[in-house]
């Protein structure tokens, strides 16, 4: 039986908003984003940016300008990465011991998740990955895709806002909630209150 467990990236895996603070705001200066602002934003999709952030802008427009920012950022943290929420590749070898695949689906751009994987050089740990910015997809189609093409029967999604658990309802995919991260979640699911903490608590599902 193949089973998997799917990781959400912004305040799951990594939090990486000062990087893309300091980045958009070079890149956009107008815009004169804020870490507070953006956090509001995180695991939301790219038009969701572009309506909150440049409002004063017609939607094409706006949306190259913020294509243009998720470019200088992906080069931007390819160089510098972000902050991990603990050790990421004991996590997920602890989990692949247990029989469990790693999988990772975000609303983030194209190369995203690419740049994550290669800094702190964790590809080989990952069976498989998706994004918004490859599919234009919300992220419950998503998560669907990803576990139909690999072919799991039991599977769980580790996210940690209320569109992530709004996501795997619309999907039916169970929710775990990381409650270290940005959000919060109004309802009551398994809570995972640090990353270091998944492994034991996958033991009780």
């Amino acid at each position: 039986m193949k089973k998997a467990v799917i990781f959400d990236m912004d305040g799951t895996l990594w939090d990486s908003v000062d990087e893309i603070v300091e980045s958009w705001n070079k890149t956009c200066p107008e815009m004169h984003i804020r870490r507070e602002q953006l956090i509001g934003l995180m695991g939301k999709t790219m038009d969701c940016f572009a309506r909150e952030l440049l409002p004063e802008y017609e939607m094409d427009q706006a949306m190259e300008i913020i294509h243009a920012c998720e470019r200088d950022e992906n080069e931007y943290l390819s160089h510098v990465g972000a902050t991990l929420y603990g050790d990421v590749r004991k996590v997920f070898e602890r989990l692949r011991g247990m029989g469990y695949e790693i999988g990772i689906v975000s609303n983030c751009q194209a190369g995203y998740i690419e740049v994550f994987l290669e800094y702190y050089h964790l590809g080989d740990l990952v069976a498989d990955i998706e994004c918004y910015g490859n599919t234009q997809q919300q992220k419950d189609v998503n998560l669907k895709a990803l576990i139909e093409r690999n072919h799991y029967e039991t599977y769980y999604y580790l996210g940690d806002t209320q569109g992530d658990y709004n996501a795997c309802q619309k999907a039916g995919v169970p929710f775990l909630f990381a409650a270290y991260g940005f959000g919060t979640v109004d309802a009551q699911v398994p809570q995972v209150e640090s990353l270091e903490q998944l492994p034991e608590v996958m033991k009780y599902l």
